[in-house]
């Protein structure tokens, strides 16, 4: 809980588990001695380890301990002005911004030689500033894009990574809004 910055009520207002339940499994108080499964499940989705590893039963590899979990977005909450309480969280293996997120790679516009697979995990953060080369992750109107930011004398670009997408560079729109720039992306197996 220290390392994701969470006292026991903002733990439990994420897990949906109550802070009292937290407080005694904390302090091992728990009538049965052992919390049910689907309780463990909640807490570590938050903290992003498997119920083994929140358990002691696994290790945690230290890249994990090293920088946390971040919620696990859908490429609709982008678009959304209301969104909903995240309940997966997934460990971030990089160093983040507290504003960092998840989403899952969703289309063939980045899938290329230089670029993703469908289904790829990617972390978002909002708080990196887009540059030249950099994939972001960007909302105009009601639909999200995922594009490579190519920034020329003649104005910024956004690029398809997959050559046989129509049109691979457009004009990055007026309206866009940068939701952030991906620090890293990987596959879950």
């Amino acid at each position: 809980m220290n390392k994701h910055r969470l006292n026991q009520t903002e733990l439990s207002n994420r897990s949906g588990v109550s802070q009292p339940a937290i407080n005694r499994i904390l302090n091992e108080r728990s009538r049965a001695k052992t919390p049910r499964k689907d309780t463990l499940q909640k807490i570590a989705n938050v903290l992003g380890v498997t119920p083994g590893q929140l358990t002691g039963q696994e290790p945690i590899p230290s890249r994990m301990m090293a920088y946390g979990a971040v919620p696990v977005m859908n490429w609709e909450d982008l678009t959304n002005s209301v969104s909903g309480l995240k309940t997966d969280w997934m460990a971030c293996p990089v160093a983040h911004s507290s504003l960092t997120f998840a989403l899952s790679v969703p289309s063939e516009a980045m899938c290329g030689d230089d670029g993703y697979y469908e289904g790829d995990v990617i972390f978002v953060d909002p708080g990196v500033a887009p540059s030249h080369g950099k994939d972001i992750i960007l909302a105009t109107g009601q639909t999200a894009l995922f594009r490579r930011m190519i920034i020329t004398q003649e104005g910024r670009f956004l690029k398809a990574l997959n050559p046989n997408w129509p049109n691979t560079i457009t004009p990055l729109p007026d309206d866009a809004i940068i939701c952030g720039t991906v620090i890293f992306s990987g596959r879950v197996r």
